[in-house]
């Protein structure tokens, strides 16, 4: 780290404090302690974090050293960094996220990105649902990048729900989003172009065994019954009675599920069936258009 003078006598600079946070975290087996440190002092001093590293000089005030070590705390004790500032980046969008709702992650970055792939050649009225919404940060980039894209969010959690309506405010697309609160497809009125899904995934038997910050989200958005696969075969059975003609499925899986997925759909309902693998090269996606 660079400039990390200390600004006068017994003052803290920036960047002694991001070095001891850093050894901190790293020795309560922390993942990616730098990361961490760096983040949960940018939002103690009210700073970005790249801002922060240009100048490890800085003073730290002790209102600011106060934030910085309830972050610490915070996560030292296992809660996952979105948690603690508040919010998650998704695809350029501040999310919202707190205990309400599954922190997105890079893959459902990813699924939403093969989601505008899918949606870009479609004009005029076009729609899209969001199983599980959670946040709603899915249906809500996508309403944000499309719009003329009609957007319903699923979410069968009510506190989920109520999370993914707050950021659709925040964000002004609330006039764009149906939110409806349901556990299935069956009943749904409508049909879509579009139905896309990051559907819990975990089989049950494997969730006491995670960590103890993933362990800090909810229990729903994780648990996907016993195989892992019980809310996606919900899916691929009722989907092709909510897709108009030619439209498309497309879901977020667990490693080693996408080919036992793929098998289930069947060829008199489906067509152009594939997998796409995600940056690490996991089959994690698994795509379907109805006949």
């Amino acid at each position: 780290m660079r400039n990390e003078r200390v600004p006068g006598k017994g003052a803290r600079s920036s960047g002694l404090l991001l070095r001891a946070a850093v050894r901190r975290l790293d020795t309560r087996g922390v993942e990616e302690p730098e990361l961490n440190a760096q983040w949960l002092l940018a939002d103690a001093l009210g700073t970005e974090r790249l801002a922060l590293l240009t100048d490890l000089s800085v003073p730290v005030p002790a209102a600011a050293l106060r934030r910085f070590e309830n972050g610490l705390v915070l996560k030292e004790s296992g809660l996952p960094l979105a948690y603690i500032l508040g919010w998650q980046n998704f695809r350029g969008l501040k999310i919202k996220v707190d205990a309400r709702v599954l922190v997105p992650r890079p893959e459902t970055e990813e699924l939403a990105g093969l989601a505008a792939d899918y949606l870009k050649p479609f004009s005029g009225d076009i729609s899209a649902l969001d199983y599980g919404a959670g946040s709603g940060a899915i249906g809500l980039w996508l309403a944000h990048r499309f719009p003329v894209l009609k957007v319903t969010a699923v979410e069968k959690s009510a506190r989920a729900l109520a999370c993914a309506r707050e950021n659709a405010a925040a964000l002004g697309l609330a006039g764009r989003i149906n939110f409806i609160r349901a556990e299935t497809l069956a009943g749904m009125r409508g049909k879509f172009n579009l139905i896309v899904s990051n559907p819990p995934y975990i089989p049950t038997r494997v969730i006491n065994g995670l960590s103890p910050e993933v362990l800090s989200e909810p229990r729903m958005a994780l648990d996907g019954g016993g195989d892992g696969l019980g809310i996606a075969r919900m899916l691929i059975a009722l989907s092709p009675g909510r897709l108009k003609k030619g439209g498309a499925m497309l879901l977020e899986v667990g490693g080693g599920q996408a080919k036992n997925l793929l098998a289930r759909m069947s060829a008199k309902t489906w067509t152009g069936k594939k997998l796409f693998k995600d940056l690490n090269g996991v089959e994690r996606f698994v795509f379907g258009m109805t006949k």
